[in-house]
């Protein structure tokens, strides 16, 4: 059994390498092969320029109106236009006031913060310098030669 995998595998290697020269191509053995010019190309057509889009037509703003009446209706449209933008305004200005005080209220917390932080890590450093204390208290007094009687 091993003896004929053995013999199998030894003429499919001598199989190959005898089909591999017959599977180049003939084309790629001739050396002095001279490439063919590149195709030149032909012009493109220009495309047509894009014009400028037709201006739709403008809508009557009041129709049916008098001029006087369209004067009038624009003036108040005018007039309501300039209250909500001056409404606007003060609003703005408000708004920045208002970011401005909480700004300097976060900042101020930031220091009232870091001020805690550094009181409690000097809490910390106290009681565990008492904390070592009392344990050095307690265990000389523990392991004390000298007995109170």
């Amino acid at each position: 059994m091993y003896m004929e995998i053995k013999i199998i595998f030894l003429f499919f290697i001598f199989g190959l390498l005898f089909v591999s020269p017959l599977a180049i191509p003939l084309n790629a053995l001739q050396p002095n092969q001279v490439p063919s010019p590149p195709a030149i190309p032909q012009p493109e057509p220009e495309p047509d320029p894009i014009g400028p889009k037709d201006p739709e037509p403008i809508e009557e703003p009041f129709p049916g109106l008098t001029d006087k009446e369209k004067i009038q209706k624009l003036t108040e449209e005018n007039e309501k236009l300039k209250s909500e933008n001056a409404k606007l305004k003060t609003e703005t200005e408000t708004s920045k006031i208002q970011k401005n005080f909480l700004q300097s209220q976060i900042e101020e917390l930031k220091i009232q913060l870091a001020d805690r932080k550094a009181v409690i890590l000097e809490q910390i450093k106290v009681i565990l310098f008492l904390v070592e204390q009392a344990k050095n208290a307690i265990l000389d007094n523990f392991f004390s030669p000298n007995v109170s009687v």
